[in-house]
């Protein structure tokens, strides 16, 4: 990847076109402005220090800052998936000032099975997606499925709203907009809850944080991939599912 000089980064990081979420560096000391902190994360996790000839998995990839930071670790295939066009994050433009290599897959998670051909990938990434999906289960069966070693995921939980039960298996669902007046989210898990969810799914958790101390809002897991079949076919007549997703009909 080529590093701009830092008057291009600032230059980028300045574009009012773009819709900047994630921050995360262009050029040393040269960040673009968002809410998302990669070296939070980072810190938090953390993400593999080398990723020489290693593959990515970027859902949700937003601006892309996260995938683009894991190619400067040696990442030799890396590929964001988003359900926007590249060029309201910026995605493209970015990818152009850093040479990058990355590609881009407009689509959502339910379609990657088929998108990607039965492709798996060492690291997947869910960063703030979890909770904004109707079938968070399903999103997890389906990533476990995608990765062939390590996932990272990173989702709203809500212990802070039942702090009895935060130590229980329980979710909470949002049926219109109680969660940040935004009706894209649908369900958040307490940090049990999620640490049970992979499991079932499959994922074994190595690491899992959650923050603020005195009552999570957000937790990131790291986990692996379990050999053998995930742990729901085990355990329950359940199988697989396979889905097609597909646009509202116009009314």
């Amino acid at each position: 990847m080529r590093q701009p000089t830092n008057d291009e980064a600032i230059r980028h990081a300045a574009r009012t076109d773009i819709v900047w979420h994630q921050r995360f560096e262009l050029a040393p000391g040269v960040f673009t402005d968002g809410p998302s902190h990669f070296d939070f994360l980072d810190k938090t996790a953390p993400f593999p220090r080398d990723l020489d000839g290693k593959s990515v998995l970027d859902i949700g990839t937003c601006n892309g800052g996260f995938a683009f930071e894991l190619e400067r670790r040696g990442a030799s295939r890396v590929v964001g998936v988003d359900i926007v066009d590249p060029d309201l994050y910026g995605f493209t433009a970015t990818k152009e000032l850093l040479c990058s290599n990355a590609d881009f897959l407009q689509a959502t998670l339910y379609e990657l099975p088929s998108l990607l051909e039965g492709e798996q990938f060492d690291i997947v990434l869910l960063l703030g997606v979890l909770y904004h999906l109707r079938h968070p289960l399903l999103a997890l069966d389906i990533v476990r499925g995608l990765a062939r070693d390590m996932v990272y995921i990173e989702t709203a939980v809500c212990d802070f709203e039942f702090p009895k039960l935060a130590k229980r298996s329980v979710a909470r669902f949002y049926r219109l907009d109680e969660l940040h007046n935004d009706p894209s989210n649908w369900f958040a898990p307490t940090t049990a809850c999620l640490k049970d969810w992979c499991h079932s799914a499959g994922l074994e958790v190595q690491h899992l944080a959650s923050w603020p101390s005195h009552g999570p809002t957000r937790a990131l897991v790291s986990a692996r991939v379990i050999d053998g079949a995930p742990e729901y076919l085990r355990v329950s007549y359940e199988r697989p599912l396979s889905v097609t997703a597909s646009a509202p009909a116009a009314t």
